[in-house]
């Protein structure tokens, strides 16, 4: 019932479904947008343009106000036209847009199968070398270092359970995460706010001596028990940190 009355209120009513059909890519008809009397307002309400020259008479000074007012109405009808068609333009370029989609992604060239000097083709299973130019592959030698990570990787699908353990803990403390390797054992312990590691390892295979160290909040003592050597690092105290070293014994 507003509407009826009030022709700009439906005409924003129009342009609100016409947005709304176009964010949804709906099939949107013929904009009927009349916005004439508004640009024809918009006209009749800037001042009228006057030439005024003292060397001319009164009557060319007549004949040009009567020729301005006779274009006067040309060109409204010509800019009225023109915002029209600008708005009819705009919504075919944004259903066009919706519709057309432009593929700028770079095409690319995968490398051909043949094998060159500098790279040998990886393969599993049955291992056949590739031979080329007569010339026999480089066999690739293990370092002596990399055996204990092989010894680890065994003893990883071999056995999991741990065989030392600390008898002694202090109170709130409880294991965390334990980690069992072919040379070593690490065992987390928190109670929340502080917590410690104790790694049990083959004796000779440390990299720190016996003894204690201390760095800023965290404690480290490294102590040797029968062929295993334990190190407890943490923020706790030394004298904590030493008695968890001592009550270190297999299982």
């Amino acid at each position: 019932r507003e509407m009826d009355g009030e022709p700009e209120l439906a005409e924003a009513w129009q342009r609100y479904h016409l947005i709304r059909s176009v964010m949804r890519n709906d099939e949107v008809a013929e904009p009927k947008l009349d916005i004439s009397s508004q640009v024809m307002a918009a006209l009749d309400a800037e001042p009228a343009f006057q030439v005024e020259s003292e060397t001319q008479s009164q009557q060319r000074s007549d004949q040009d106000t009567s020729r301005f007012q006779f274009w006067k109405p040309l060109a409204s009808m010509a800019a009225a036209a023109s915002v029209t068609a600008m708005v009819i333009l705009g919504v075919q370029n944004v259903e066009q847009g919706n519709q057309t989609i432009v593929d700028n992604r770079p095409a690319y060239t995968l490398p051909a199968n043949s094998v060159s000097g500098d790279i040998v083709r990886a393969q599993f299973g049955n291992r056949n070398m590739i031979v080329e130019n007569g010339q026999e592959p480089e066999i690739i030698r293990l370092s002596q270092g990399i055996e204990r990570y092989i010894d680890q990787h065994e003893h990883m699908l071999s056995e999991k359970q741990s065989n030392w353990q600390a008898s002694w803990l202090p109170e709130g403390f409880r294991g965390m995460k334990r980690e069992v390797m072919a040379h070593a054992e690490v065992q987390v312990f928190s109670n929340g706010r502080n917590s410690f590691t104790v790694c049990v390892e083959d004796y000779g295979r440390q990299t720190v001596p016996e003894g204690v160290a201390q760095s800023g909040e965290m404690v480290a003592v490294g102590k040797r028990i029968g062929d295993q050597f334990v190190t407890v690092v943490g923020d706790v105290p030394l004298m904590i940190a030493e008695r968890i070293a001592s009550s270190v014994e297999r299982r």
